[in-house]
């Protein structure tokens, strides 16, 4: 979806303004000046530097809570195998810049506990700000930045115009979403929806629930725990035990309340990809794990070399269980089901091993469905499966021909008027990537059958689409 909307400088997408992301869409029109056919690939990597950004950021903070730089390289190190942060570098997605943002705030808050100025607050919430026209995960620790200004200025370690200077610093960072979110509401007459589709987007029962568990609960847990396949966790509760002695009551307590807002937001949010929002909590973690590296490190020598192996083992471990995991998985009878089959994919691989330099399934899905549909018919594709069919329409001239349903056209839905949809289809063959999701009306009047080696379901009408004549 972000390399289609990149590739045709959609800004807004269909998703609510807190799925905007225009920042992260301005970038990729930038790279699109490079190549536009190797779009998709430069927006993979964009992904990795956005990584390579928080890791770089991660080991300057950590360096400079524990004074030590080869626990800012461990730390750096020992995040950038979870799985989480590798899984995440490797697609077209906005959470590693969205960490990039974070690492930097940190860096800032920081430095600004230690010795206040105007100047890092000012920058605290420009990068905050800018991180808002990234991702709205720049919004979860904001309340704290905001009670951290306020109590520097109420004990005088900050004048008053320090306040003004911070505002001025995010409605910068943040002016281009916030320009959107007015536009929105002057276009709509509706200030409360644009407001609400800036915070919540069409997620907001999600965003705001407090009971409801994922329906991928178990699936989520499972891969969330990949990311602990090494000593973070140990490490981490030593750090946090620790960290008010070490720091100072101000700061362990900031880093808490962050650490514990970014927890709590992943863990009660209930999407099916609930555990690609975990990486701002991996990074909360990391501090934890750096002061927990220099509380072994002063321990003595023993622990010191304890701390040393503890990083070595979360350095090379991971990689060697991710290759073996899928292996292991199949011999003990795990499988990974999903409501249909994606044609070409190895489910288990795709979701367990991180790196993806030659997963290229839905490129594969895409060219077979294109093949299968010349040459004039007509495909009806799901969410999953119709960026992937447009982005290889448009990069490669041996896919077009056949049409893919997007956004209503070139035929109007079915079930407001079946006649209409057939006389736009005008004799040309339709095809379906699955039958999940086509409407009961459809189902009803044409039989859809897919053969073993194919991936589209072909349809054959059975009954000519009903009318309904209005009393005279």
């Amino acid at each position: 979806m972000f390399q289609w909307r990149v590739l045709t400088g959609d800004y807004t997408g269909r998703l609510g303004l807190a799925l905007a992301h225009p920042l992260y869409i301005a970038a990729g029109r930038l790279l699109g000046l490079l190549s536009q056919r190797d779009l998709p690939f430069l927006l993979n990597f964009f992904s990795s530097l956005g990584m390579a950004v928080a890791l770089a950021n991660l080991a300057a903070v950590t360096t400079l809570l524990t004074g030590r730089r080869w626990i800012g390289l461990a730390t750096a190190a020992m995040l950038a195998v979870t799985h989480a942060a590798w899984w995440l570098s490797v697609i077209a997605e906005v959470y590693t810049w969205s960490a990039a943002g974070l690492t930097a705030e940190l860096w800032l808050l920081v430095l600004l506990l230690r010795r206040p100025s105007w100047q890092k607050l000012a920058g605290l919430a420009l990068v905050n700000g800018l991180g808002l026209c990234v991702h709205n995960f720049a919004l979860l620790p904001l309340l704290v930045y905001v009670i951290v200004a306020v109590v520097l200025v109420a004990s005088r370690r900050l004048p008053a115009r320090s306040l003004a200077a911070a505002a001025g610093g995010y409605c910068l960072g943040a002016g281009l979403f916030m320009i959107m979110t007015i536009d929105l509401a002057v276009r709509t007459a509706d200030s409360a929806g644009a407001v609400s589709s800036a915070l919540f987007g069409n997620y907001a029962r999600q965003v705001l629930n407090i009971t409801e568990t994922s329906k991928n609960l178990k699936a989520n847990a499972a891969l969330a725990a990949l990311s602990f396949a090494n000593l973070l966790g140990p490490l981490a509760v030593i750090g946090w035990v620790r960290m008010r002695r070490r720091l100072g009551g101000v700061p362990a307590a900031t880093i808490g309340a962050i650490t514990l807002i970014e927890l709590l937001f992943v863990v009660r949010y209930p999407v099916p990809d609930q555990f690609t929002f975990l990486l701002p909590t991996l990074v909360m973690v990391s501090l934890a794990v750096a002061i927990g590296l220099a509380v072994l490190a002063d321990a003595g020598r023993r622990w010191r070399i304890a701390a040393v192996a503890a990083c070595l083992l979360s350095i090379t471990l991971p990689p060697v269980f991710y290759c073996t995991a899928p292996t292991l998985a199949c011999w003990a009878g795990v499988e990974i089901k999903r409501a249909r089959k994606l044609p070409f994919r190895n489910e288990m691989r795709y979701w367990i091993v991180p790196w993806k330099h030659n997963e290229q399934s839905a490129e594969l899905f895409a060219r077979a469905a294109c093949q299968e549909a010349k040459p004039d018919g007509v495909i009806l594709a799901d969410s999953t499966s119709v960026y992937p069919l447009l982005i290889v329409q448009r990069r490669d001239q041996s896919a077009r021909g056949a049409s893919v349903q997007f956004r209503g056209r070139p035929l109007p839905l079915y079930r407001k008027d079946p006649r209409a949809f057939r006389q736009a289809l005008a004799g040309r063959q339709l095809y379906a990537v699955s039958t999940s999701y086509l409407p009961d009306e459809l189902l009803r009047d044409a039989k859809f059958t897919r053969h073993e080696n194919q991936v589209l379901y072909r349809a054959a009408w059975e009954l000519a689409p009903q009318v309904t004549t209005a009393p005279r």
